[in-house]
């Protein structure tokens, strides 16, 4: 765990736009997905943090995650997840992804790709986070992959 409050701090400016961007790539409104990064610090604080194979990072999003769920149910309403103006493409410099790619996707498919290619989390550290068998994420990562580059090509619902 963190030594004192600087640690923590120090964690925090390390971690929080990045724990905040994945809520965003999860279908999180902006202001929702401030509150639920929020949430996440103060859950990470509240629990042993220790319990989950050293890898604070991992643990964050694992909680960030369940939090995002939580929230949707508690709503008893469904999360609109293909709607464009709720779901954020991935900020890059030459918009490589376009909205209308990335918004046709499913959370769990926008979940991997960003996992693994925006985050670099290995299959191991993602199987952890979305608590799916590690055989698993590399079968669904392909597939994602497949869709994306499909969709991107201009296939329709590849």
């Amino acid at each position: 765990m963190m030594q004192g409050d600087e640690g923590f701090a120090s964690f925090y400016a390390t971690h929080h736009a990045a724990i905040w961007a994945y809520l965003v790539r999860l279908g999180a409104p902006h202001a929702l997905a401030s509150d639920l990064a929020q949430d996440t610090f103060v859950r990470w604080l509240e629990r042993d943090a220790s319990g989950f194979d050293g890898n604070a990072r991992a643990y964050l999003y694992r909680i960030a995650l369940h939090l995002f769920i939580d929230h949707a149910r508690r709503n008893k309403r469904e999360v609109a997840w293909d709607v464009e103006t709720d779901v954020a493409a991935p900020a890059s410099s030459d918009d490589a992804i376009p909205q209308h790619v990335w918004t046709r996707l499913t959370m769990r498919e926008r979940q991997l790709l960003w996992l693994a290619y925006a985050e670099g989390f290995t299959h191991d550290e993602i199987a952890s986070i979305t608590q799916l068998a590690s055989d698993s994420i590399r079968v669904l990562l392909s597939r994602a992959r497949a869709r994306f580059q499909g969709l991107q090509e201009g296939g329709g619902d590849a």
